[in-house]
């Protein structure tokens, strides 16, 4: 009986996500923060009373973080004006969320974390709507497509799009973002096959990776200690063709 040949079955071509039109949503009720924020801020945010509003889009629209599904929508909030330029989609906010209106005015409520979507013109919420308490950080980490990615998830696992959020966007790591990043270094040589000659379709993969393509493989690594050089190779391959790249790998334990 002959073996089977080791090799590497891929595709070549880049997946789209179909874009996801949202249902209307249900606007200010004081709302929340974002999935994934850091740690709490130590200083007291803001309550902005009598700020004056944001010149232009003086409305944000926030997924807060809240998992439970009768809250799965996004929640108006007025964008003080001192907040109008850090207020920009996709970036971490703290917000009141369960506040009453009083006197005109929205107060109270628990301070919880969340993510700016957009900016608009003007709210179909009829009340007052609560400010913006704080920026957590001006980044903007919830972009349009990993949220359209999050909202397709949520929908075909009859999910919570907090939830999703919450373990697609990475922990905020302040001394992280503070950091200057390091500039770009230059793109690696393509390297020789290695090893991957000895896997069916092997050195095609890396060709199409060294070219800039976008191949999805799955590959089915050889017994003994030659793979960590292979995998090293298709890293540098991709980086040599302009992309870049990130190996997740188990620890010991796992």
């Amino acid at each position: 009986m002959t073996p089977a040949v080791p090799g590497v079955w891929f595709t070549d071509g880049v997946s789209t996500a179909r874009d996801q039109q949202e249902g209307p949503e249900q606007l200010a009720l004081l709302g929340g923060a974002g999935p994934g924020a850091g740690k709490q801020p130590r200083a007291r945010p803001r309550t902005w009373r009598g700020a004056p509003p944001a010149a232009e889009l003086p409305v944000a629209r926030v997924l807060v973080d809240k998992g439970q599904l009768h809250l799965d929508r996004l929640f108006d909030y007025a964008v003080p004006e001192a907040l109008d330029a850090d207020a920009q989609p996709g970036v971490r906010v703290r917000v009141r969320f369960g506040a009453g209106e009083r006197g005109g005015r929205r107060e109270g409520g628990g301070l919880i974390n969340g993510f700016v979507v957009e900016r608009v013109a003007r709210s179909d919420f009829p009340g007052t709507l609560a400010p913006l308490a704080q920026v957590l950080s001006p980044e903007p980490v919830l972009t349009p497509e990993l949220l359209a990615l999050c909202r397709s998830v949520a929908d075909r696992y009859a999910g919570s799009l907090a939830d999703v959020v919450q373990l697609a966007v990475p922990p905020r790591m302040a001394r992280a973002e503070r950091a200057a990043s390091p500039p770009p270094g230059p793109r690696p040589e393509p390297p020789e096959p290695g090893g991957w000659a000895d896997y069916r379709d092997g050195a095609a993969y890396l060709s199409a990776l060294t070219a800039g393509r976008a191949p999805r493989a799955v590959w089915s690594a050889l017994p003994g200690p030659g793979w960590p050089d292979e995998l090293a190779r298709a890293i540098a391959a991709t980086l040599a063709g302009g992309r870049g790249a990130l190996a997740v790998l188990p620890d010991g334990r796992s």
